[in-house]
């Protein structure tokens, strides 16, 4: 699937914008480095829906002779520091967004709103 550079993904109040790789909630807005924007890429193009560690890793490293020697460990370590972004930007909360796992099979982001 072919995205669009200005095209932009939102759950509840945080947006991420495609083409400048920006992550914004109400109190401001980060830039993502390349792994942590193609995960929440993959997490916010299809939210509420759980992706698997297989998919986001997929995702992220394209080509698996660039896949570090144990993705999982990435992956869980930069959703961590995702959810610490999502909190540090605003959008924490009852009303907020979160990072969920699925344990053994998988993450995925939704408003607290939509639960």
């Amino acid at each position: 699937m072919t995205v669009a550079q200005d095209e932009i993904y939102r759950v509840g109040r945080l947006s991420l914008d495609v083409g400048r790789h920006v992550l914004s909630g109400p109190r401001g807005e980060v830039l993502l480095a390349p792994v942590p924007f193609r995960i929440m890429e993959k997490l916010m193009r299809r939210a509420g829906v759980i992706q698997s560690r297989d998919a986001i890793t997929q995702a992220v490293w394209p080509d698996p002779d660039n896949e570090p020697e144990d993705p999982g460990r990435v992956i869980r370590e930069k959703i961590s520091k995702l959810r610490g972004l999502i909190c540090l930007i605003g959008t924490e909360g009852p009303s907020g967004v979160e990072i969920r796992n699925e344990r053994e099979v998988g993450y995925y982001i939704q408003s607290r709103k939509d639960r």
